[in-house]
Formats: structure tokens, sequence, C-alpha cells
């Protein structure tokens, strides 16, 4: 199939200029040929239902005019800026650093950050985000190797007042995380998202970081919040360079 990348952007209800990265990181089952979008509906179909999305039919019919068009366009950019961060330091702020984490196995370590997160002020709250981080761990581990995991829930948790956020955790000690690469994970980034794309945002972003091995030595010194911030706007304005 193929369609120009703005009306497989409008299909799948996201920013043209994320479809446009995600095509050049290869996170989407998409190529670009002679400026358009090829890609099989069935592999699409199956990548949206795995990250939370809707593939919808492309509009059909006579064209927009100019200004409903651009009324359109305007409408999507107010959404997208709504509906997620602007960058991977903006939801690492919120989400904090905590240290020295302790647990033996992936069931403790999860049960202590989420009961050492303060933004989450209730039993209620707390128990819901354990059982689905947990719930996603049981279908595959989230240690992607390296030392690194980012467990997430299974599906978006939409808490109302609490925003996109990613708390980084060190462990105490290093933990066997059942990682793809076998080896123990020793930080956690919790990735907590109110809707998927939100969630397809930061993930792309802090794909990039985990990518760069200064940024994993980096992380092996369990750097103070200050330096850890301030090395994530630094990545951050990288991922943003032309």
């Amino acid at each position: 199939m193929k369609l120009p990348l703005k009306e497989l952007a409008r299909a799948l209800n996201i920013p043209p200029a994320t479809v446009d990265r995600w095509i050049r990181q290869g996170s989407i089952p998409v190529r670009l040929k002679e400026g358009a979008c090829v890609f099989s509906r069935h592999s699409l179909e199956k990548w949206a239902r795995e990250n939370h999305l809707t593939l919808q039919e492309p509009a059909t019919g006579a064209p927009q005019s100019r200004e409903a068009h651009k009324d359109r366009e305007d409408g999507e950019n107010r959404e997208n800026r709504k509906d997620r961060p602007d960058n991977l330091e903006a939801a690492m702020t919120h989400g904090g650093v905590l240290y020295n984490l302790e647990g033996d196995t992936v069931a403790e370590i999860l049960k202590t950050g989420v009961a050492r997160m303060p933004f989450f002020d209730s039993p209620g709250k707390k128990d819901t985000l354990y059982e689905s981080l947990l719930a996603r761990e049981e279908l595959m581990s989230t240690g992607i190797g390296r030392g690194v995991a980012v467990p997430h829930p299974r599906t978006p948790l939409d808490y109302g007042d609490i925003p996109a956020l990613i708390t980084t955790c060190f462990l105490r000690h290093p933990a066997d995380y059942r990682a793809v690469d076998h080896k123990p994970v020793f930080v956690l980034f919790f990735l907590i998202c109110p809707s998927a794309r939100q969630h397809l945002h930061l993930l792309a972003r802090l794909s990039f970081c985990l990518r760069d091995d200064a940024f994993i030595a980096f992380l092996k010194e369990i750097p103070e919040p200050a330096a850890f911030f301030d090395r994530i706007a630094r990545l951050d304005q990288r991922f943003d360079a032309p």
C-alpha cells in the first residue's frame, strides 16, 4: 500500500514529523519510496495494535478547502502539544530520580519503585500501577539489555492530574531482570503515560539516549540529579537537531 506521509500520519492520528522520524529510526514497518510511504497494511495494523494505536481508513472524497485544511492542521497541532510533553527532560523532571532501590526479583523491584513514587498519592493508584507493570513483565521482560530496563504498563494509565513522566531508578545492587542479553539490570526508567501517543513520543527519545555508549557509561557512574538532568537536556537537543 502507498500513501503520502501526511495521509498516513492522519490515519494513525499522530504528527507527520513523528511518522517521519520513526521511519528514519526503523521504529515503524514503513519505508519511503519516491516521496511516498510504502507499507503492508496487515503489518502496520499489527504494529499499531501492539503500540495501542488505531490505523484508520485514509480520508477520501472531495479535497478540502485551503482554509478547512489549515483549520484541521491547527487543531491537530494544538492537540499534539497538549497530548505530550515537549521533551524527555520535562518527563524526567516530573518523574524524578530515585537511588538505592531495593529488590532481588522483578516483582520486588517494581513494588519498591512504585512505593517510592511520591506523585501516586493513594494506595489504589499505586496498586493499579504495580499490577499493570507486573502484567507487562509477565508478557515479556522490559529489560532491554546493557543493564537497563524500561518498565511500563501494558496500556496507558490516565490518572487525570498526573502528567506523562519517567522516573529514573538506580538499584542498590544489580539484579536479574530476565533481560534480553541476560545481564543484570542496574538502572530502570519507569515510563508512565496517559496516552499511547505520549508513550511512543517519549520512548523514541529515551531509545535515542540509550543507544549512546557514552550515556550508558555515564549512567554506570550513578550521577547526581543535577548532572543527570543536564546530560538529558543536551541529548534532547541532539535528538531535535536536523
